[in-house]
């Protein structure tokens, strides 16, 4: 049951934000490199990569860069063309869509 409600929350989460894509809500999205497409609303960012797809919150601006803790614990961060992702055991870092760490 918990994998059909993940893969159907994988589903709905990608329709939503190809959906932001076409409508113009979202106007950076950068193109997938290495398996991860990051998009840009600019307070807001979403990561896909491989089969998941990782939705910040509304980021707030602390230390000169936007950081903000999603509903899924994880503490996302943006500054410049570089964006963060860091979990309590695990960190994603892209720079330019490349996957840097």
């Amino acid at each position: 049951m918990k994998t059909v409600l993940d893969t159907l929350l994988l589903i709905v989460s990608i329709a939503f934000v190809l959906d932001c894509i076409f409508t113009g809500a979202i106007r950076k999205a950068l193109a997938p490199v290495n398996g991860a497409m990051v998009v840009d609303s600019g307070e807001q960012f979403y990561v896909v990569r491989d089969d998941r797809v990782l939705s910040s919150p509304y980021l707030t601006k602390r230390n000169g860069k936007l950081s903000g803790v999603g509903e899924d614990k994880f503490v996302y961060n943006k500054s410049g063309d570089v964006y963060g992702v860091h979990a309590k055991n695990a960190s994603y870092l892209f720079d330019d869509c490349k996957e840097v760490g």
